[in-house]
């Protein structure tokens, strides 16, 4: 099997357990890109799509709210968990390292801004995938084509090269999830979050379950 029909049916398993057990999470996930919109991506950025990454946005175009604000604005005094912008918060950093998949037009955004200003380079090859919507967008994994490798990048950090590229990634997601486990790759536990409907991935630390959240079972 080839690294893109990994990707996909890796995503497909994913999805299937965020339709069943984060359905806030799984509502986030945008309408496919088309052909001609990752072309435009790969245009604006000067980096071609490898073809297991041009599969996932054929899939959707990431999640809506990488960026907060798309939300609205933040409420000053919420109402409890139940407050409609803290839910939504809660369920967008879902991916299997805790940040939100980034849409097509994000990725143009993150690669000219914070990715090339932390690279140092005039020219970026890589392909931000994800970032924390958390922390508003300043730490993220990337995709180098050239190797196929996933890196992390992050405010006043270094770019780093992981061991693996995105079918490792996604296929680790979602064995991660029906195990109730860290990931390999991040060694981040998954949540459910207070209201029950959203996923997000922590550092293992039992705090965690203190604030309501809860890690999927074993």
């Amino acid at each position: 099997m080839n690294d893109q029909a990994r990707v996909e049916a890796a995503w497909q398993r994913i999805e299937e357990w965020l339709s069943k057990h984060a359905p806030l999470s799984h509502s986030l996930l945008r309408e496919p890109a088309t052909p001609e919109q990752i072309e435009q991506a790969e245009h604006a950025i000067g980096v071609v799509f490898p073809p297991e990454l041009r599969a996932l946005y054929l899939i959707h175009d990431g999640v809506q709210g990488a960026d907060l604000d798309e939300f609205g604005e933040q409420p000053f005094a919420p109402g409890g968990e139940d407050d409609p912008w803290h839910r939504r918060a809660n369920a967008v950093d879902f991916m299997p390292n805790g940040q939100a998949w980034l849409p097509l037009e994000h990725v143009i955004t993150a690669h000219g801004g914070i990715l090339t200003a932390l690279s140092g380079q005039g020219t970026v090859p890589y392909v931000p995938v994800t970032a924390s919507a958390k922390y508003t967008m300043m730490e993220g994994t990337y995709l180098d084509p050239a190797t196929g490798a996933l890196g992390t990048w992050g405010d006043a950090q270094e770019l780093q090269s992981l061991r693996g590229g995105l079918a490792d990634w996604l296929e680790d997601g979602a064995a991660a999830l029906a195990e109730g486990r860290p990931t390999g790759m991040f060694g981040m536990c998954p949540y459910v979050s207070p209201t029950g409907d959203g996923l997000t991935w922590f550092d293992p630390d039992p705090t965690y379950a203190q604030d309501g959240w809860r890690p999927v079972p074993h």
